[in-house]
C-alpha cells in the first residue's frame, strides 16, 4: 500500500513539474550513510535483556538510553529527495518525494515515506506568504509543539496496532514579519468494532471494520518585540474506540494544547550534535550547518508546556470511561561565543505523556487512582507533582574551521518514571504470596513499549543514570561529514532475572555500565 502511494505521489510531482513557462528551481538530494558500532563493549551476546551483538557494519541502536542522549548506534539508511519549486508569480507550485531506505528488523531494506509533500505557495508582497501543503502519503513531520522531544500529533497519535495505513494529511498557513498562524487536517482508517452482532455462539461476537478518523491541528505565534516570540497551538484527534472488553467500542476523545516562549539575539546557534533529532529530520536538525558560525554571537532561551487528555477505560469503575491528563514541559538554553557552544536542554514527562500514543501504561486503561507515579528511596526528595522523567544534558563543543572537526562533551542525569500500586488487579495466593505482590510494585518506564521498561527487584526503588559522551565530528564541505562517539553511561535500573547460587530464579540488578563506541559516515550529493 505504501509503494502504491509512493507511485502516486510520483505522478504527483510529475503533474507539478507540468506547470508550462515557469522557472523550475530543482533540489534534489541523496544521503548515503555508513556506520560502524558496538552499542557496549563490556557485555558479549546474550547477556542483556537488550541484546547487545559486538561490534558490526550498520550497528544500530540498541540501548534503552537512546531517548536520553543518542548515539551513533543507528542502523545504516539512505534518503532520498526529489523536488522541485517553479516561479510563476504570485502563485507557485512546489513538492518533493521524501523517502527513505530502512531496514524493518528482519533483514530486509523497506521503502518508506519521509513526508513527501505537494505544495502552493501564494506570496502577494515580501511580507506575507501563504502556503496550502498536502502530504499524500503520511503527514508524520506536521506536529505541535517546539523542542521535539515533547511534540506530539504524529502518525502514531493514532493507535498504530490498530491503524490500517499510513495518516495523509493537508496544511494551510500563513506567515508574515511578525505573525504566523496554521490550521490541518489529518485522516487515518482504524478498526473499531462495528454494530453488526455476528451470530457465533461461544465465539467473538464482533466485526471490526475500518472507520475513517479525523484529527484538527492548529497553532499561531507572534514577535512581540525584536527577539520575543511567543506560540499556542492544539489540536483534536479522534482515536476511534477503545477494545477493551468492558468499554468496548466507546470513543477515545484526545486533544490537547500547548504554549512555548522563545527569546533568540544574535547570530544562528544549531541543535547539539544529536544524531537521533538528525536521522528524524535532517533538514530541520542538520548535522554540520556553516551558517551557525558566521556572526560572533548568538543566544536562545526557550520555556515549553504542553497539557494533553484522552478517555479511555476507568479502572476503578467497571463499564466506565474517565479523563486522563498527561504533562510535559521544556527548558533550554544555547548560546554560541563565535566557534564555542554551549547546550542546556531539560526535559520533563509525566508516565501519561509517555505512553499517550499507546494509548495509555496498560493499552486503553487509564491509570487507576491506586497508582503511584512518586519517585522513593534516595529520591523521594522530590514534590509529587514531578513523578516522572526528568531528564537534562549539558553540552559543549568547539568548530576548528581550519581542521574541519568540531570536537564536542556532552553529560547527563535521567531520574527515570516509575509506575508503582498495592493493587493489581487479581489475587495472590501461596506462601510466597507477600514476595510476589510487592516485585510488582515498582516499574522504571522509560519509553512507550513494554521492552523499554524494568521491573525492579522486591523492595528497590529507581535510581538516577548517568552519561558522558565525547563525540569527533569531521566535515569536509557541505556534502561529507563523520562521528566518532565514546559513550559511557551507568544506569542502575537494568533489572532482568537471573539464577542465583540455590539455582532459583530472582530478580536481580544487573550490571549497570555501558560503554559504546561507534562511528558513522554520511555523504549528500
Amino acid at each position: 500500500m505504501e509503494e502504491a502511494r509512493l507511485l502516486a505521489a510520483v505522478a504527483g510531482m510529475v503533474v507539478v513539474a507540468a506547470a508550462g513557462g515557469a522557472l523550475a528551481q530543482t533540489f534534489d538530494e541523496t544521503t548515503v550513510s555508513f556506520s560502524f558500532a558496538d552499542d557496549n563493549v563490556l557485555r558479549d551476546p546474550g547477556e542483556t535483556r537488550i541484546n547487545s551483538p559486538s561490534a558490526y557494519f550498520g550497528g544500530k541502536s540498541a540501548t534503552s538510553l537512546d531517548r536520553f542522549e543518542d548515539s551513533v548506534y543507528r542502523r545504516t539508511q539512505s534518503r532520498l529527495v526529489l523536488g522541485k519549486s517553479f516561479d510563476t508569480g504570485v502563485l507557485s507550485p512546489e513538492g518533493a518525494l521524501r523517502v527513505r531506505l530502512t531496514p524493518d528488523g528482519s533483514g530486509v531494506y523497506k521503502l518508506t515515506d519521509d513526508t513527501s509533500y505537494l505544495k502552493l505557495n501564494y506570496v502577494p508582497s515580501k511580507a506575507l506568504k501563504a502556503a496550502l501543503t498536502l502530504y499524500p502519503i503520511d503527514s508524520d513531520k506536521f506536529r505541535l509543539g517546539y523542542y521535539y522531544d515533547i511534540s506530539w500529533g504524529g502518525s502514531n497519535t493514532f493507535p498504530k496496532n490498530f491503524r490500517k495505513d499510513l495518516v495523509p494529511g493537508l496544511k494551510l498557513s500563513v506567515d508574515t514579519s511578525r505573525f504566523g498562524a496554521f490550521a490541518g487536517v489529518k485522516t487515518a482508517l482504524i478498526r473499531s468494532p462495528s454494530e453488526t452482532i455476528l451470530d457465533n455462539p461461544g465465539g467473538n461476537v464482533n466485526q471490526y471494520v475500518e472507520r475513517s478518523y479525523y484529527a484538527f491541528l492548529g497553532g499561531a505565534k507572534a514577535t512581540l518585540v525584536e527577539g520575543l516570540t511567543v506560540g499556542v497551538s492544539g489540536g483534536y484527534f479522534d482515536k476511534g474506540t477503545n477494545t477493551s472488553a468492558a468499554v468496548l467500542g466507546k470513543r477515545i476523545y484526545s486533544g490537547g494544547g500547548g504554549v512555548y516562549v522563545a527569546f533568540h539575539t544574535g547570530g544562528e546557534v544549531g541543535r547539539r550534535l544529536d544524531l537521533r533529532l538528525y536521522q528524524e529530520n535532517p533538514e530541520e536538525y542538520p548535522l554540520g550547518d556553516s551558517n551557525w558560525y558566521k556572526t560572533q554571537f548568538g543566544l536562545d532561551l526557550v520555556l515549553e508546556a504542553n497539557a494533553l487528555v484522552q478517555t479511555l477505560e476507568d479502572p476503578d469503575n467497571f463499564g466506565s470511561t474517565t479523563n486522563e491528563w498527561a504533562r510535559a514541559a521544556y527548558l533550554g538554553a544555547a548560546v554560541r561565543l563565535d566557534k564555542l557552544r554551549m547546550h542546556l536542554d531539560t526535559v520533563y514527562r509525566d508516565l501519561p505523556y509517555i505512553v499517550y500514543n499507546v494509548p495509555g501504561f496498560v493499552p486503553y486503561r487509564a491509570l487507576s487512582d491506586s497508582a503511584d507515579l512518586s519517585h522513593g528511596g534516595t529520591l523521594d526528595f522530590l514534590p509529587d507533582v514531578l513523578g516522572g522523567e526528568i531528564s537534562s544534558v549539558f553540552s559543549v563543543d568547539y568548530y576548528l574551521q581550519r581542521l574541519g572537526l568540531t570536537p564536542a562533551l556532552s553529560v547527563g542525569l535521567l531520574i527515570p518514571a516509575t509506575f508503582s500500586t498495592t493493587d493489581t488487579g487479581f489475587t495472590i495466593e501461596g506462601p510466597y504470596a507477600s514476595s510476589q505482590s510487592l516485585g510488582l510494585q515498582k516499574v522504571v518506564v522509560r519509553g512507550s513499549a513494554a521492552g523499554d521498561w524494568d521491573i525492579l527487584p522486591v523492595g528497590e526503588h529507581e535510581l538516577p543514570v548517568f552519561i558522558g559522551k565525547l563525540d569527533l565530528k569531521y566535515t569536509l564541505g557541505k556534502n561529507f561529514s563523520a562521528v566518532g562517539e565514546v559513550l559511557y553511561a551507568r544506569d542502575p535500573n537494568f533489572a532482568q532475572v537471573l539464577i542465583d547460587d540455590h539455582g532459583h530464579a530472582r530478580r536481580r540488578f544487573d550490571k549497570p555500565d555501558i560503554l559504546g563506541v561507534g562511528v558513522v559516515t554520511e555523504m549528500t550529493f
